[in-house]
């Protein structure tokens, strides 16, 4: 029982993170469209592959709760948090 309100609640924010994330990635995306600042589409890449990375373990366990792919989305998501961390960090080095 418990497990279940637990699936719940994760699931719950993962919504929450992608519509928080969104909402972000928009408007970043605006601010590039007024100044085209080349470093703020960057920021915006990496920040969509970064929020794309924390909710895929949750989008997996929705999909298909078999340990492996459990296993393997975790892997995933580590290295697309990576990714997009390194592309936002290039995108304020070069800024």
């Amino acid at each position: 029982m418990l497990e279940t309100y637990f699936v719940l609640i994760q699931q719950v924010l993962a919504l929450i993170t992608l519509i928080l994330g969104g909402a972000l990635i928009i408007f970043i995306y605006d601010a590039y469209r007024m100044v085209r600042q080349p470093t703020l589409l960057y920021f915006t890449a990496g920040l969509f592959v970064l929020v794309i990375g924390i909710v895929l373990p949750d989008i997996a366990a929705i999909a298909d709760p078999a340990e492996t792919l459990t296993y393997w989305s975790a892997v995933i998501s580590r290295i697309l948090a990576i990714i997009g961390i390194g592309v936002m960090i290039f995108a304020v080095l070069r800024g």
